[in-house]
């Protein structure tokens, strides 16, 4: 059975679990039943099987099977708790805590997804680059693409034409290869600033000499590689912030759902 085949059947199983639960619930309250107390135990069971995925990514036993498949599950399962949550409330939503409640969980399921697309597309975005950088390596590698630099435009400074290449890189490169890129890079990163850095330096080609060129080039290939770095490093950045907000957006939920859950028994004269 294929992969495709495989996503086929368990979208299929999904929307299948979903009506299944609409039809029962539906007919528990038309039967005068509590519906809210079936769906809300059904989410509280659906934000146990979510953690799981928490767990297993710190178990490092291959018996409790890929993290691939886990994470298939948690997707598919956040889609179900997305849809048993809007059978859960009741419109309008009364009380403040359940108002907040109720946001909790659309954010929590917001950075989900956030986080789902980011985990597709983010891989192929890097895989389009000529090198892979670990994020570990990216910050010695940039003050190694710095130095390197910086090397070049004092050895440029003893060429005739010197003077040239050592004023650029002094007014432009040196706060692009030793500064740190803003946030709006981090959120949207472009290569317009490699692009118009570059273009600059092939402006200067008309006043150099062969030597000078040269180093033009090589300063030009140390931008193209600062970009490429500032770029695996605003991505892997974006995806591990919204990964971690996630997480412990999702745990500030599960507090809040156990006092929900207390708050409810305790209204039914559980306890």
């Amino acid at each position: 059975m294929t992969g495709m085949v495989k996503k086929q059947i368990a979208n299929i199983s999904l929307v299948m679990a979903i009506g299944a639960v609409w039809y029962w619930l539906r007919a528990v309250d038309e039967r005068l039943g509590d519906a809210a107390i079936l769906s809300g135990w059904l989410l509280l069971s659906a934000y146990v099987g979510l953690m799981l995925l928490w767990i297993r990514k710190r178990i490092y036993a291959r018996r409790w099977g890929r993290v691939a498949g886990w994470l298939a599950l948690h997707r598919r399962l956040g889609w179900f708790a997305a849809a048993v949550f809007m059978m859960h409330i009741g419109w309008p939503i009364e009380g403040r805590f359940e108002q907040v409640l109720a946001m909790s969980f659309l954010v929590v399921t917001a950075t989900g997804i956030l986080v789902s697309i980011a985990s597709r597309t983010v891989p192929r975005r890097l895989l389009a680059l000529p090198t892979d950088y670990r994020w570990e390596q990216i910050p010695a590698l940039q003050r190694q693409v710095a130095q390197q630099a910086h090397c070049q435009a004092i050895a440029s400074a003893s060429f005739d034409e010197g003077a040239t290449l050592a004023e650029f890189y002094h007014t432009q490169l040196l706060p692009f290869f030793q500064g740190s890129r803003s946030w709006l890079y981090v959120a949207w990163p472009s290569g317009s600033r490699r692009r118009r850095l570059v273009g600059q330096l092939h402006q200067l080609r008309r006043y150099l000499g062969p030597r000078g060129k040269e180093v033009e080039q090589t300063l030009a290939r140390l931008v193209q590689q600062k970009d490429d770095l500032d770029y695996h490093y605003a991505l892997q950045r974006r995806l591990r912030v919204a990964y971690a907000a996630h997480v412990a957006l999702t745990w500030a939920l599960g507090m809040m759902i156990a006092a929900h859950v207390v708050l409810a028994l305790r209204f039914q004269g559980a306890w």
